[in-house]
């Protein structure tokens, strides 16, 4: 027990929904919290917290955390040197109390925490950190483990006195610092870094400094975590500066969709992700909880474009499909008032949004103008044509979003009234292992991690989004991580903003990362800026 409780704060959504099967559904507000001494009053202590994620873990490498349902958990493992507070919109101090750049980007200097510990009862000092940062910036060849994207500048680090840890870059990086707060730069102990790949994978093996500890695992069943009681270094902005208020947190999985309302409803599991749309209103009408996390870390979903098949080469054809898609339908008719329709690439709570929504309007005769002035003309079948070619189009994505591929079927709806055919293959992970490095395939549809910029995204060593060397990007992308200041770095992510959006049209914007959880009337948390549930806060009302 804890001598004293700082009270967390509970952002709980309880939406009532109106969904239509038709594109003009009814506008409905989300409801307010059912219960209000429910979500109120101080935090509990002690209890089991049972989380069930979507699909069993098999890697638990920590650069392979970009992944939710890995990340999810291994946020309350591995502590970072810096957190993102998403409230504020700044970049603040975790393991790294405080943390400084020169002017040129160059060079960065952290200081660190006193009295941190791994949970084998080794110190997280200095020297640990470096060790870390070797790793994550030019990976560990003995253990087959590649370099963090995110750290692509890195050159070296040294340890500078006592507590001190200068880093430095190959090059200029403005968002290097916050790269630091992303859950695939957890810090584990350095006895953790010499085991083999399969050792670094396995999270039994994996010796971190965060509030849960490993203790049992049943393979493709669940993961039981233990929580620390000497864990007393949580982000400065956390509520709860202790250990956490669980004694145990439950990893279960929860593959069928249409399973997870149930669970939560029943108190079978206390907290679960992937909930959809339609399961929401029922969930919240029979008494459990609808958390929608706002991903401000991620870029908005959207659909990367290609244009290896030549058929996007002309970018009034982009630009016409940009505004031939009718975005509040697919709100009314797909998603639920848990999702914010996209104004950007980038989130609206995100450092740099600029506003685009007006240019985003749904507009059809523009559109078809567009693909007029393109040359694509009508051909028999109302589908266009051009040098003996149908505009016929394909998209690819992953599986891992409840909504994508209903979300799709409304795009290729509207877009059969332009004259243009949408091949859909989105939630088919068959297709897509191929599709990911297919530049004829036109359309991936995504989201990505954006630790401050869109440089590191878009810029070619990395970009797996649209697959295109585009000379005025890559000149913007290089800028804006060589920018030396704060105003001059939100400068340049806007103007990438509107290059990507509006005048390359080289993204199809459409919601901002959001995953919908369930929770049972119990359940108080609260998430990262990430979409992570934040386990060290969480606790369960008695009853």
């Amino acid at each position: 027990m804890r001598n004293s409780h700082l009270s967390l704060k509970v952002t709980a959504l309880l939406a009532v929904l109106g969904l239509s099967l038709t594109a003009c559904g009814t506008n409905n507000s989300a409801a307010p919290a059912a219960d209000a001494a429910q979500n109120s009053g101080a935090p509990v202590e002690g209890g089991t917290f049972t989380y069930a994620e979507v699909t069993p873990i098999n890697n638990w490498q920590t650069q392979a955390a970009r992944f939710y349902e890995k990340a999810n958990v291994l946020n309350s493992v591995l502590d970072r040197l810096t957190y993102f507070d998403a409230e504020s919109g700044k970049l603040v101090g975790w393991i790294a109390k405080d943390f400084t750049a020169n002017k040129d980007q160059t060079e960065f200097t952290f200081t660190i925490r006193d009295g941190v510990t791994f949970s084998d009862g080794s110190k997280l000092d200095a020297q640990a950190v470096k060790l870390n940062l070797d790793a994550l910036g030019l990976g560990i060849k003995d253990a087959q483990i590649a370099p963090n994207v995110d750290f692509g500048a890195y050159k070296s680090a040294e340890v500078i006195g006592k507590d001190k840890v200068k880093v430095t870059l190959k090059r200029a990086d403005a968002n290097f610092l916050r790269s630091t707060s992303s859950v695939a730069a957890g810090l584990v102990s350095p006895k953790t870094l010499k085991l083999d790949n399969a050792g670094q994978s396995a999270i039994s093996k994996i010796v971190g400094s965060g509030p849960f500890v490993f203790e049992s695992e049943k393979p493709d069943e669940e993961v039981v975590f233990t929580s620390r009681d000497d864990y007393a270094w949580a982000p400065e902005t956390a509520a709860n500066q202790g250990d956490a208020y669980l004694d145990k947190l439950v990893i279960k999985y929860l593959p069928e969709v249409a399973s997870r309302a149930g669970a939560a409803q029943s108190g079978q599991v206390d907290l679960v992700r992937g909930l959809q749309p339609v399961d929401e209103q029922v969930l919240s009408a029979n008494g459990g909880q609808v958390f929608a996390a706002q991903g401000v870390d991620l870029t908005t979903n959207q659909a990367a474009v290609r244009i290896g098949s030549g058929k996007l080469a002309d970018v009034k054809v982009r630009q016409a499909l940009q505004v031939g898609i009718d975005r509040q339908a697919i709100k009314d008719t797909v998603l639920s008032d848990s999702y914010v329709l996209a104004g950007s690439i980038l989130n609206h709570k995100a450092p740099g949004f600029v506003d685009l929504s007006a240019d985003l309007a749904y507009n059809p005769e523009k559109a078809k103008q567009l693909l007029d002035e393109a040359g694509w003309k009508p051909g028999a079948d109302g589908i266009r044509e051009k040098d003996g070619k149908k505009l016929e189009l394909t998209v690819s994505t992953s599986n891992n979003s409840v909504v994508i591929k209903p979300a799709f079927e409304l795009i290729e709806q509207q877009w059969r009234e332009l004259g243009v055919k949408l091949v859909n293959r989105a939630a088919d992970n068959t297709f897509l292992a191929n599709a990911l490095v297919d530049d004829k395939i036109e359309f991936f549809g995504t989201r990505q991690f954006a630790y401050g910029g869109l440089g590191p995204v878009y810029a070619p060593a990395n970009n797996t989004q649209t697959l295109n060397a585009d000379e005025q990007l890559n000149k913007l992308f290089t800028k804006e991580q060589a920018a030396t200041s704060e105003a001059e770095h939100l400068k340049l992510v806007g103007e990438e903003q509107r290059a990507l959006v509006l005048d390359k049209a080289l993204t199809l914007v459409l919601w901002d990362e959001v995953q919908v959880y369930g929770g049972s009337k119990n359940a108080h948390v609260e998430f990262t800026s990430g979409t992570a549930p934040i386990f060290q806060g969480a606790w369960k009302a008695e009853g």
